[in-house]
């Protein structure tokens, strides 16, 4: 395989580490202080729902980050394997 595409593969996988790794502490930051979304000091009530959805969204945005990372390192992978066994053609 060329070292050049060795380095490319190489280079996405470290994005995707790192957006992954943003992601995973955007979610953990969220489940730790959702009560911050839910219990928030107002008495407004249209601003009470607005953060909950708020919470709600951040939540549902990194968890799909989440896992749509997850699915292009699988990608990534397979592509990796097929070039070291020689099985990807690119003509």
């Amino acid at each position: 395989m060329d070292r050049t595409t060795i380095n490319q593969i190489e280079g996405v996988n470290v994005t995707l580490e790192t957006v992954l790794g943003l992601a995973q502490t955007i979610s953990d930051l969220i489940e730790n202080d959702i009560s911050l979304f839910n219990i928030y000091p107002s008495n407004d009530e249209g601003e009470k729902w607005r953060m909950k959805r708020l919470g709600s969204k951040l939540n549902a945005l990194s968890s799909a980050t989440i896992t749509a990372t997850e699915k292009a390192q699988q990608q990534i992978d397979l592509v990796v394997n097929e070039l070291l066994k020689g099985g990807v053609n690119n003509d």
